[in-house]
C-alpha cells in the first residue's frame, strides 16, 4: 500500500466539501458520477468527486483543462485519480541517488466536464470507474493530499500555539493528541508549517511586517535614511537593518549597535 502522506498544505474548512446540486435541485451528495450528470461550477463537479473518491478510497487531482480564446471560459477539466500517470525517466547525467517511492500507478481512473453554452451548466462527458491499483480503507483515506483538511478550529490553536513560540512538531503533536491520535488528526506536520507559511507571508503583506516594511519605504525618501532586509530560502524575512540620521551620527560618536533578538526562547 503506498504512503498517501504527501507533503503539501492542508486545506482550512469549518465543514467537510459539500457537492452543489444538478439541475433540478437533485441532490448528488451520495451518488456515483454518470455521464450527462450536471453541474453549475467547475469547483462544484471537483468537490462531488472528491467527496465519491473518499468514500470509494481514493483521492483525486485537477488535470487537463480548455478554456475559450474568445472569452476566456473554461470548457471542459479532466479530474483523475491520484495514481494517474507515471514518473517522467530521470535523464539528467547524475540522476538522484536515493529517489522517492513511486507512488503513480498509471490509474486510468477519471471523471471529465465539459460546459454546455445553452444551459450554461458543465456536463459529465466521460467518467471511467474501475482503478488498477488497491484502494485505500476508511481509516487511512483522510490522509490522502485531496482529503486533508485543516478545521478552523484546528487553525486557530495553530496559530495560538505558534504566537507562544511552540515548534511545529510540537503543536502536531499536541493536536494530534487532541483528536485521537496522529490517524484521526486529519493534516500532516508539513501541511501545518506550510498553513504557518501562508499566514507569515499574509502577516508580511498586511500586518506589522507590512506597515513596518511601508514605513521605511517613507522614510526612505530622506537621502539620510538607510534600510535592508534579508530572507531566507522560504522567503521569510529573517534580519532587518535601519539607520537614520540621529543614529548615523551616534554611530560616529560611541560606535554601539542595537540588536533586537525576535526568536529569544522560541526555538
Amino acid at each position: 500500500m503506498s504512503n498517501p502522506h504527501h507533503p503539501v498544505a492542508a486545506v482550512v474548512m469549518s465543514q467537510p466539501n459539500v457537492a452543489a446540486t444538478v439541475m433540478g435541485e437533485e441532490s448528488i451528495a451520495n451518488s456515483e458520477p454518470h455521464l450527462a450528470m450536471k453541474f453549475e461550477y467547475e469547483a462544484s463537479a471537483y468537490d462531488f468527486y472528491n467527496e465519491y473518491s473518499k468514500r470509494i478510497g481514493f483521492g483525486i487531482r485537477r488535470e487537463y483543462a480548455n478554456k475559450s480564446k474568445v472569452d476566456g471560459v473554461l470548457t471542459s477539466r479532466r479530474f483523475t485519480c491520484f495514481k494517474e500517470g507515471t514518473r517522467i525517466v530521470d535523464k539528467r547525467r547524475h540522476p538522484t541517488t536515493d529517489p522517492r517511492a513511486e507512488t503513480r500507478t498509471g490509474c486510468p481512473a477519471r471523471m471529465v466536464i465539459s460546459l454546455d453554452r445553452k444551459i450554461g451548466k458543465y456536463k459529465v462527458v466521460d467518467f471511467i470507474a474501475q482503478h488498477n491499483h488497491p484502494l485505500q480503507p476508511p481509516e487511512h483515506v483522510h490522509m490522502i493530499r485531496s482529503h486533508r483538511r485543516i478545521s478552523e478550529a484546528q487553525a486557530s490553536q495553530i496559530v495560538l500555539g505558534d504566537e507562544s513560540g511552540l515548534r511545529p512538531k510540537d503543536l502536531h503533536e499536541y493536536i494530534s493528541k487532541q483528536a485521537g491520535g496522529i490517524e484521526t488528526v486529519g493534516f500532516t506536520r508539513e501541511d501545518l508549517k506550510n498553513y504557518l507559511k501562508t499566514k507569515r507571508k499574509q502577516s508580511l503583506k498586511y500586518g506589522e511586517v507590512g506597515a513596518l516594511m511601508m514605513h521605511f519605504k517613507q522614510e526612505s525618501e530622506n537621502p539620510s535614511f538607510f534600510y535592508d532586509f534579508q530572507m531566507d530560502m522560504d522567503e521569510e524575512i529573517t534580519n532587518i537593518f535601519w539607520a537614520d540620521a540621529q543614529m548615523i551620527n551616534d554611530y560616529g560618536y560611541f560606535g554601539d549597535v542595537i540588536t533586537f533578538d525576535t526568536t529569544y526562547k522560541t526555538n
